[in-house]
């Protein structure tokens, strides 16, 4: 991949300190920002859900990993993130304010815990509609020029639905567990919220999913809030963003994610006495990444 980076050094020789702990699975680097082009009002809300994903307390979004919204339209549903989504509107203004700035900031406003690092869940946009899902996948930083989108059938888990009980934003929930695209999933869903929705790709109940996490507990799901009020639904152009098969974006997701380092072809690098810089070898860090879709 053409996407070479420099680390510099005064020598030829450099050690890349290991990570210790992550806050994020992966690797990779947040995009500064996500190229989605100009803003169409497509739809307005009839509800709209605010989830935690992987929150160490639900109380308090800076140690969520993301806050995402589920805004339901009368023929149009999104599923994305507020933080992103937040931060990219700020980014928009804080250019306006500073037309000659040489750099923008990395990130404004909340942004939960290790919100440099990116998450392809935090980074990707759901549109649903006539039983149609489009995710449009804005990969990691310096690696833009593949953000992609693809299209398929709204995914259909096959519930096994229980009688075990559980109360969640004060809704009394049912218990429901599947099996899709490699992992196990246990839901809990509001029969008396006749939306057969939830977060991310999982739906298909007799009443919208507020809570819902695979086996691992890898990613957790979790509603905080829900409005009735109409907001706009709102679409970009996503410009730039290739068509491509659903197995091929999230092997790039996923190999992005593994070895951010390799993929932007990161290298070291010596500053020679007469100031040239001169590359050297590529850095490679492999860093586990556990996707929910394994199939």
């Amino acid at each position: 991949m053409n996407a070479r980076r420099f680390l510099i050094t005064a020598t030829a020789v450099l050690v890349v300190a290991s990570v210790v702990a992550q806050q994020k699975q992966g690797g990779a680097r947040a995009p500064i920002k996500k190229n989605q082009g100009k803003m169409s009002v497509i739809d307005s809300t009839r509800l709209r859900v605010w989830y935690a994903m992987n929150a160490d307390s639900i109380a308090d979004m800076n140690t969520y990993i993301d806050y995402q919204r589920l805004d339901v339209g009368d023929s149009i549903s999104r599923y994305y993130s507020w933080f992103v989504y937040n931060r990219d509107s700020l980014l928009r203004e804080w250019n306006k304010a500073h037309p000659k700035a040489q750099s923008v900031p990395s990130w404004l406003g909340p942004g939960g815990k290790d919100k440099s690092k990116w998450d392809q869940y935090e980074f990707s946009d759901l549109y649903m509609k006539n039983d149609i899902l489009t995710e449009y996948a804005c990969m990691p930083c310096w690696l833009e020029k593949y953000n992609s989108q693809y299209s398929e059938p709204i995914p259909r888990q096959s519930w096994i639905i229980s009688f075990d009980m559980q109360e969640v934003l004060g809704y009394t929930c049912q218990k429901a567990t599947c099996h899709f695209r490699g992992r196990d999933y246990v839901a809990w869903f509001a029969p008396d919220i006749p939306v057969r929705q939830g977060p991310w790709k999982l739906g298909g109940l007799p009443g919208l999913i507020l809570k819902a996490h695979d086996t691992d507990t890898l990613y957790t799901f979790e509603a905080v809030k829900i409005e009735t009020r109409r907001y706009p639904i709102i679409r970009y152009e996503y410009k730039d963003y290739k068509v491509e098969k659903r197995e091929k974006v999230q092997k790039m997701q996923r190999e992005f994610a593994e070895n951010w380092y390799k993929a932007v072809d990161y290298r070291r690098a010596e500053i020679m006495p007469n100031g040239k810089v001169e590359p050297r070898e590529s850095i490679s860090i492999f860093t586990p990444y556990d996707p929910l879709e394994l199939e």
